[in-house]
């Protein structure tokens, strides 16, 4: 079972490495495309939060993410510098009501915890840890 870790600068430029990154990963892994996605679309929304609403833009090694392949899934660990902020307990956005109508945002946090499983949240160390987990 093979693990990574990984450290990003609070740069959004660093989201092209991020994806990259990932994509060596399930590549090694014999992941395929669907699981590669699902990850990179769960750490990328991360990482654009923990910059643009967290206030890691600009920080050196503000974002750090695991990736372990266990035998029926892969463990993802996001970790950030910003304010305590525990993704799980966000608010679910307004699907129903009309576009034009619904409040910017949320959006993403709810593709995330649909996407993945098992989201679980700690705070160590002045940083905030996501886990969670795909399945294949």
């Amino acid at each position: 079972m093979s693990e990574i870790d990984l450290t990003f600068d609070g740069d959004l430029q660093e989201v092209e490495r991020l994806a990259t990154e990932v994509e060596w990963y399930c590549q090694e892994n014999g992941l395929d495309s669907e699981v590669e996605f699902d990850l990179n679309l769960a750490l990328e929304e991360l990482f654009v939060n923990a910059l643009r609403h967290g206030g890691c833009q600009g920080i050196k090694d503000a974002v750090r993410v695991r990736l372990v392949r266990q035998k029926d899934g892969v463990r993802a660990e996001f970790s950030d510098c910003g304010p305590e902020f525990d993704p799980a307990t966000a608010p679910q956005p307004d699907l129903e009501g009309p576009l034009a109508g619904r409040p910017i945002g949320g959006l993403g946090l709810h593709l995330v915890r649909h996407t993945m499983s098992g989201l679980e949240y700690r705070r160590a160390d002045g940083r905030n840890y996501v886990t969670m987990w795909r399945p294949i």
